[in-house]
Order: structure tokens, then sequence, then C-alpha cells
């Protein structure tokens, strides 16, 4: 425990032993009362080696403040009240609330939490600040001046000595060093509320947020050199500022509200060495150099601030009529980081030495509430919400990929000459939504209650593979009270969501002199959350009662999304044929376009569940809960050859995923004396799931569509927890618990399991021969505590 900690308890403690237990006449309207929970606990194992147990939470080992209450009014209209949760460790929360009753209140909260990424972690760079990278410079040159790996030796599963992979095998092995992979997150705030009347409120508020620490981030070179990946530093802050008034009167209400926030990354960028590279070197293109560091962005700085209108009026017949107005702008105007680290490549200059970025949110919103009667109800809506990208489309006459090569023409009947350097043009993407519904609510008889409501969707996009779209959607509820022992609740929902049509190369209008390929990508690829789909889903509830000793409760829920092609309705999977002169011979050949992309959703859950009370002083309670959700993808591999892209149905491939979890829960609660002196409750919960993949292929297509794994290792996770806990209340003020907490986590996960930070061993992964990884993984852990907690009330 800190120094701080302990001195908070202390002093809220000493609050409740030292408040007098009766008050003098004097005294009457001055009443304190409040809760403190502290304890000890003690574990089996160190936590820090279950770093997925200590993911978002802190479970320390020695003394703890669970709860602290604190509830003080100095004067009847006065108050004063502290809530504290986990006062002291790394997921606290304190809020502090004071004021004075129909007049004024203010708010002061504080709360943090952990995220940690992995038990273990090794990282080969050396850190040097500012986002800085850097591995020893030995080491580089002398992987730049090892052979290529081989294997002349199978039997020892090592690569051969002074070769690529040996040598960084042998550095990552001897030079490695243990890195944390974490951040915690901190949030502090104020609100202070003023209500002169009963009809005005004035508010402001203030709140920052800060996560420091590091971050898992890969770093990707050409996919013909070698990714690497370390703990990048994370240093975000977010600020919010809010005002607020409010004049409410019997017949009518309104609002307004003005936020703004302010987001700062205290690291612009980060940078690292490239292991193959110790300089910058040429090759025989003089657009084409090899990097010996590579850069990626971080986040950006934006600013952003919101104004709101709202208001709202009863009208006659039970009639409510709701309005919101509001408008958000966002902007950010870092200045761009240099083209490229490489210092062999001569890009041109930038358009812009920031981007002067900016978009505005604007929404509009109209509810009408009505119950004209009791039996009847009705309900409409209109809401429109824009995405107004006001950014500049700056254009960019080249750009040079991942540090290592200024891209140029591949065919002249895409972009012109093959000298040509492809120029690119960021696209100021926005879109419009507009939403129309009514529903209506009708209880003809006291043991039915049913509700239908339609709603109608509109999307318009910018630069989208889908520039029009609609979603038609109803939605039927019906609510059955048959008896005082059973009830039943349905809900069963149709959407349809249909569009324009598809551009598949909606991109090309961010190449301003054309594309590197002719018929670079499959013109058949339709992205799911764009395409035409048809949703089915529906729900079901029932309870049992008997008397008040038995309930038995059953849930079903039911989900199913198809997704079809615009332009010919047949289902995403399915193929058609084109006639198209890819190779400008002015002779049509035909293609065998595939329909790829998501072609469904499947989510099913049934639960079972009962309580009953066997006893007078007993309660036992139980449920099971089964979860099944499948999707299905298919695609085709391309590969493009003298500048025209493929289209071969041998190259089709597909997968199908099946996750599957069961959940249980079972416990007790139990009134040993009956007076409620002695307790004992017990809760239990396992939950196992389990992930499988199937893949499939068109025998004798190309080596990257073939492929010999049709069925991935099954992925399996299993969760139990158990609690039992023991409460001896001494008196109306003061009790005591004993508790017996058991955790256990274990994966079986075919990727993570196996991460090490080299991966290139003949026998594992070639194809990373040269990679450096961070190796994370959590490890399954089993973590047994017994806590003694004592409660005080005062």
């Amino acid at each position: 425990m800190t120094i701080r900690m302990q001195a908070f308890v202390a002093a809220f403690l000493a609050i409740g032993f030292l408040a007098p237990p009766r008050a003098s006449a004097e005294e009457a309207a001055s009443t304190t009362s409040g809760e403190a929970t502290v304890g000890v606990v003690g574990q089996d194992r160190d936590p820090v080696n279950s770093a997925k147990f200590l993911e978002y939470r802190d479970v320390p080992s020695g003394f703890v403040a669970e709860q602290l209450f604190l509830s003080w009014a100095p004067r009847t209209s006065s108050f004063f009240d502290v809530k504290a949760f986990d006062v002291g460790q790394r997921d606290q929360r304190i809020d502090v609330t004071f004021g004075k009753t129909d007049t004024w209140k203010g708010v002061i909260s504080w709360m943090e939490n952990p995220r940690l990424w992995t038990d273990r972690a090794r990282q080969l760079y050396a850190g040097q600040g500012n986002g800085v990278f850097t591995l020893d410079d030995t080491l580089q040159s002398a992987v730049q001046a090892g052979a290529a790996s081989v294997d002349t030796t199978p039997m020892d599963g090592e690569w051969d000595a002074g070769t690529k992979g040996a040598i960084l095998k042998s550095a990552i092995l001897n030079s490695a060093q243990d890195v944390s992979v974490g951040w915690q997150r901190k949030t502090g705030g104020a609100d202070f509320t003023f209500t002169p009347g009963r009809s005005w409120t004035f508010g402001v508020g203030a709140s920052r947020e800060r996560r420091g620490g590091t971050i898992p981030q890969p770093l990707g070179m050409y996919f013909t050199l070698s990714p690497s990946e370390v703990a990048a530093p994370v240093d975000f802050t977010t600020n919010w500022e809010t005002g607020r008034v409010e004049y409410d009167h019997k017949r009518f209400n309104i609002g307004a509200q003005v936020t703004a926030s302010q987001f700062d990354s205290g690291y612009k960028s980060v940078t690292w060495d490239n292991q193959l590279f110790l300089n910058d070197t040429a090759t025989a293109n003089p657009l084409v150099a090899n990097p010996a560091r590579g850069r990626l962005t971080f986040q950006t700085d934006n600013r952003m601030v919101q104004g709101t209108v709202y208001g709202g009026v009863n009208m006659p017949g039970h009639t409510r009529l709701d309005l919101n107005l509001s408008r958000t702008r966002t902007t950010q105007d870092d200045s761009f980081l240099p083209t490229t680290t490489n210092t062999l490549l001569a890009p041109a200059a930038l358009p812009a030495a920031s981007f002067d970025g900016r978009y505005d949110l604007d929404l509009t919103s109209v509810r009408v509430s009505s119950r004209p009667t009791k039996s009847f109800r009705w309900n409409a809506w209109a809401r429109r919400f824009e995405y107004k990208n006001d950014s500049p489309s700056l254009s960019f006459d080249d750009y040079v990929m991942t540090d290592y090569q200024i891209n140029t023409c591949a065919n002249v009947n895409s972009c012109g000459a093959l000298s040509n350097h492809i120029a690119r043009r960021n696209l100021p993407v926005g879109y419009e939504k507009t939403n129309l519904g009514v529903s209506a609510g009708l209880r003809p008889v006291s043991w039915l209650d049913g509700s239908l409501a339609v709603e109608r969707e509109e999307m318009k996009r910018d630069f989208s593979a889908v520039t029009d779209s609609h979603e038609n959607s109803a939605k039927l509820a019906l609510d059955f009270t048959l008896t005082d022992w059973l009830s039943v609740r349905s809900t069963f929902r149709r959407q349809e969501r249909r569009t324009d049509e598809y551009d598949a190369e909606y991109f090309v209008e961010s190449f301003p002199i054309g594309e590197t390929y002719v018929a670079p990508v499959n013109e058949g690829m339709r992205r799911f959350i764009w395409t035409d789909r048809d949703r089915d889903s529906a729900s079901l509830l029932a309870e049992f009662t008997v008397g008040s000793k038995v309930s038995i409760y059953a849930e079903a829920t039911y989900a199913r999304d198809l997704y079809l092609d615009p332009d010919s309705g047949d289902r995403i999977g399915e193929s058609f044929t084109i006639s198209e002169d890819r190779d400008f011979n002015s002779v049509p050949e035909t293609y065998d376009i595939l329909l790829a992309g998501r072609t469904d959703d499947n989510y099913r859950t049934y639960t079972l569940g009962f309580s009953v009370a066997p006893a007078p002083r007993l309660d036992l309670y139980a449920d099971y809960t089964w979860e099944k959700s499948t999707y299905g993808l298919e695609t085709r591999y391309r590969a493009p050859s003298a500048g025209i892209g493929s289209d071969d149905p041998l190259n089709n491939w597909g997968s199908d995923t099946d996750d599957r979890y069961r959940t249980a829960n079972v416990g007790f609660d139990l009134d040993i004396t009956g007076k409620g002196r002695w307790k004992l409750s017990a809760n239990g919960s396992r939950s196992v799931g389990t992930g499988n993949i199937d893949t499939h292929f068109v025998p004798g297509g190309a080596a990257s569509s073939d492929t010999t794994l049709t069925h991935f290792p099954e992925l399996k996770t299993t969760l139990t927890i158990a609690t039992a806990t023991l409460t001896h209340a001494i008196n109306r003020n003061l009790d005591y618990s004993l508790r017996y907490w058991y955790e256990s986590w274990k994966e079986d996960n075919f990727a993570s399991d196996r991460m090490q930070p080299y991966m290139g061993d003949p026998g594992n992964d070639p194809g990373s021969v040269t990679s450096i990884f961070l190796g994370m993984d959590f490890s399954d852990y089993t973590n047994h505590l017994v806590s003694f907690f004592l409660r005080y009330r005062f």
C-alpha cells in the first residue's frame, strides 16, 4: 500500500470510529454515515506471472481497501459524499460529490485501469527515445553481408552458419531483452451544476485522460524484405471541456451544450533500423533502393468542438415532441513527415507542409411519442446524420512504397509510359444517412401486448464502391402474460439492404494518371459492409414460475445474414462471365469473375436457467448457455502478369469458420442462522470456447491458392471461476467476511502459443527467416486467493 493510500484509509476510518453515536440538539442538523471495507488478500503465486488475469484490473497481495463510502450532511440542505473502490490500486475509482440540495452540486472523479498485452515479450531493438529503435551496427553489417539462409544439414534443424537466418537467430537468442508491453490509463474530471431556481440549470465540466506505456507495433517493410515488431511508446492525452444550460417548464424544455476536446500524442512517429541493411543501398533500378530504416506515423493530434441544441414540448393527447440539433467540427494540422527515410530516393516535393484536415458531423433528430389511450401507443422519428469531409484533396506526384521503391507504370494502357511515376490523391470520404420510422403498440387484452415498427434508412456516400443504398426493416414484438406463472416475450425482425450498384474499382479516382496495372483487383470483390444483405433475426424468452420458490427461464436468439451482388442479385460465392479487352488488341477476351467476399453469417444462442428456494433460508440458481457463430468466405488468388490482372477459376479458394461457446453458472445463498448473523454464499462459472477454420480450394491452381492445410488446429479457451464467501455479522455496524477465489484460464492457440522473437527455423516458418517479433503470448494461469475483509458501517 502506498503512503498516500494509507493516509486516505486512516483518515476515512477515523471519521467513522470517532463519529459520535448520537448528536446533541445543537448538532441535530449534522449527520454522518458511511461504510468501510478493508482487508487482506493472499495469493498462492506472484500475480506478475498472470498478465491475462491482470489484463484490465489490479489484484494485489496484502492490505487492500476494497470499498470506502462516506456521506456527510453538515446541514440539512448540504451534502458531501465519497465513493471509493480499490483505493491505491491500478484500477481504483474515486468519486466525490458535494453541494447544496436543489441549488448546486459538484463532482470530482478519478479512475485508473491497466491494459496488459502479454506475459512475455523480448525485444532485440534498443529504444533511443522519441520513438526511435536501433540495432547494433555490427549485426546489421553481418546480416547484410551474410549469405542467403540454406539448410544443407536438415537433421540439425538449423540454418547453415554464416547465413542471414543463423546470424539473426543467434543475435535474438543472446541479446534480446525482456520488455514490458502495456499501458496505464488515468482519467480525472470535475463537474459543477448550478440550479438557481426550479426552471434553470447551468453546468460546466472538464476531464483529462492519459495513457502512458507501450503498445505492440508491427513494422512493415516491402514484402520481399523482413517485418519487425517493437514495444512502441504510447503517450496519449485527451482533454474534454463542456458547458450546458437548460430551461425546464412544465409544458416544455429547451437546452444547449458546447463540448470541446483536444487529443495530443507525445510521439509523432516510430523509426526503426532495417535488420537487412546497415546503410541505404542502391540497386540497378534508380527508383529502388534498400532502406536502412523505416518509419510509420502515429495518431495525429486533433481538435474537436461540438454544439448541441435540444428541446421538447408536451402536446395534447399525451403526446411529446423532442428535437435535437448538433454540429461537430474536428480539425488536425500536424506537419507532414518527410516522404521517406531513404536517402537514395528522390521523390517529388510534398504538395503542402501539412494536411489541414477538417470534417463536420451534423445531426438532426426529431421524435414524437404518444399514448392517446391506455391500450394504444405510437412513435415516429426522423434522423439525419451527415459526415461532411471538408479536408483538401491533395495530389502527390509520386509516392515511396515502404521506403523502398518509387512506383512506376507497369502497363502503358493503364497509365501511359512505363517511366511515368504513379501519382496518388487522397479522397475526402464522406456520407449522409437518413432514418425514417414509425411504430405502434397495442394491448387489446391484459395478457397480450404487441408492437410493430418499420424503418427506412438511406445512405449516400462520397468516394465509395456503393454511393447510394437503402435498407428497409420491420420489427414485430409480442409479449404474452398467459397466467400468473407463465410469460413469453418474442421479437422478430427482417431487414433488406439494397444498393444502386457496386463499383469495385471506385478508388481509381485516387490515381490521377491511372493505376499501375490493368484490372489490378478482382472485379467481383464485394465488401460485406456495403453490398446487398438480407438479415433475419428473432428472439424468444419464456419465464415459468411456481409459487414463490421456483422460477425457470429459457431464451433463444437467432440471426442470419445473406450477402448478395447488387448488380446481378446472385449470392456472393457464385460466378459470372464478362467480355473485356484487357490486352488492348481489339479482341475481347472472356473472363470468369468470382463474386468474392463474405457469403453469410449465422449466430444462435440458447439459454436455460432456474432459481429455486428449497428451504426458507436457502436460494439456489443455475443457468447454461450455448452459443454458435459461423461465417463463410469465398475469394480468388490473382497474380498480375505483364501488367494485367488474371482471373482463373482454378485459383478459387475459401474458408468457413465455426466458433462455439458453452457457459455454465451455478450458485447458492444460505442464511445459516436464520437471522442474518452467519451467511454463506458460493458461485461458480465455466466457459469453454472453441474456434475452427476449414479451407477449401480448386485443385490444380497456383501454389498460392492450393493448400495442404484444409483444417486449422482448433482454438480452445477455458475460463473457470469459483468463489465462496462466509460472512459473520458481529452487530448492526460491524461484520467480517472470509472469501476464497479460484480462477483458471487455459488457451490452446496455434498462433500465439508458438510465437517467439525468432520464427524462421527451417522446420518452423522458413518465410520468417529474417523477421524479428516480440514473441508475445498470454500464459495459462491458475490462481487461488484467500481474502479477509472487515466492513464497518457508521
